[in-house]
């Protein structure tokens, strides 16, 4: 969902999608197109929640309006497969 609010900012929501795949666990952004991997669910979660901050920081600094809060709040409620089919 994209929505402008004025020049500088733009809302997105954000989700997570995380799968088993062998025997690890697959954390995704599909908004950012970015994974993560992890030993378990929450590990593959948390490593993402941490790249996802990076990403909004690095933004921030190149003068986006970004509110790091916001994001993770927007990503508490992640989508889970047990797929094994990755899917970009």
């Amino acid at each position: 969902k994209l929505e402008w609010q004025n020049p500088k900012m733009v809302l997105v929501e954000l989700s997570i999608k995380i799968w088993q795949k062998g025997g690890e666990f697959v954390a995704s952004c599909p908004e950012l197109d970015v994974f993560c991997y992890g030993q378990d669910y929450n590990q593959a979660r948390n490593r993402l929640k941490k790249v996802i901050v990076f990403y909004a920081e690095t933004a921030s600094q190149l003068g986006y309006e970004i509110d790091t809060k916001d994001i993770l709040e927007s990503l508490n409620t992640p989508i889970t497969s047990t797929s094994n089919v990755f899917i970009n």
